[in-house]
């Protein structure tokens, strides 16, 4: 069995400089819900489709939440009882801690890692390695990550990944740095390169299509152990791995957010075009969430439910109970 420091040394001498020409995400229409069933996971968004667009179901999806168990009560509860209903055969939530309810309720897409349960480099990139290695297993054409601090706009998400061609190498998300990172490769020690790249901050979600994971082969396998060869977080990781070994840029969607953006410039008009939304708390205490009226941070800290009541009244539930009155 190779190492991954041998690996990496066959990538580079192998000249693996495919680069994939980035696609720009043209905005559309706000998107329409097809209505001919009652199954919403099954519902297929209508929308436009440039020429090498391929039509998209939630169920060519791998939706993979990141968790972890001191999370599951104030993090995972809202995203369960919001957004997760619209994929619920397509979400798997990847933690640290067994949870029989968190089990019950997503029918068994609660993944238990054997990951360590801090915030650390190690932990983050075995949680990842979980995820890449168990999508996989599956048989679907997207792996689509979120942390447990976002908001999915499942049909939006569905309506942007028919954009691209699931049949081709993408790595589709959003950089929270305005300019490349820079680093010393230390993968072929003793010797070093530097390079440059960039990669879509975890925060706001990023998605892999299949044919680039499966190329990416024994790396996904070892995930981890690039995270540690390289010093790096898991979502820099999945940059390092995609950009610079694999040669596929990052194509940005500027449609994905993070709790790392300003997120007050997200107004109601603006909220059925989103695909990713999140939130968090300033330094001097200031909250930092979406512009909606009527939000009761007491009450939904997270503002998934009032996110989720105004794009989808249709099925969201209890919603005078969020708002301000």
């Amino acid at each position: 069995v190779h190492s991954v420091g041998e690996h990496v040394k066959m990538f580079v001498k192998c000249g693996i400089v495919l680069l994939t020409l980035a696609q720009a995400y043209n905005g559309s229409p706000l998107l329409r819900i097809s209505s001919d069933t009652d199954d919403i996971d099954n519902r297929v968004i209508e929308g436009a489709h440039n020429e090498r667009s391929t039509k998209v179901t939630v169920n060519d999806i791998f939706i993979s939440v990141k968790t972890s168990g001191k999370f599951h009560q104030s993090r995972l509860t809202p995203i369960l009882d919001t957004w997760f209903s619209l994929a619920p055969s397509s979400t798997w939530i990847f933690s640290d801690t067994s949870d029989p309810d968190v089990t019950r309720r997503t029918e068994g897409h609660l993944i238990k890692t054997e990951c360590p349960s801090d915030h650390s480099r190690t932990s983050l990139c075995c949680k990842m390695e979980a995820e890449l290695t168990t999508f996989l297993t599956s048989d679907r054409s997207w792996f689509c990550h979120l942390d447990d601090d976002n908001y999915l706009n499942v049909p939006a998400l569905v309506k942007m990944l028919s954009s691209y061609s699931h049949k081709e190498e993408w790595y589709l998300g959003k950089a929270s740095i305005s300019a490349p990172l820079e680093m010393l490769d230390r993968s072929m020690l003793p010797e070093e390169r530097k390079v440059s790249f960039l990669f879509g901050t975890g925060g706001a979600g990023f998605c892999l299509s299949r044919p680039l994971v499966e190329r990416m082969g024994e790396l996904v396998n070892n995930f981890a152990m690039t995270g540690d060869t390289i010093r790096l977080p898991d979502d820099v990781t999945v940059g390092y791995i995609a950009e610079v070994l694999m040669g596929v840029p990052l194509t940005q969607v500027e449609t994905l957010h993070s709790h790392l953006e300003p997120l007050r410039r997200v107004d109601r008009d603006m909220l059925g075009e989103q695909i990713t939304l999140s939130y968090s708390t300033y330094e001097d205490g200031e909250k930092n969430h979406v512009s909606l009226k009527g939000i009761n941070l007491a009450i939904d800290p997270t503002t998934f439910y009032n996110i989720h009541c105004e794009l989808f009244p249709e099925v969201a539930k209890k919603c005078d109970l969020f708002s301000k009155s």
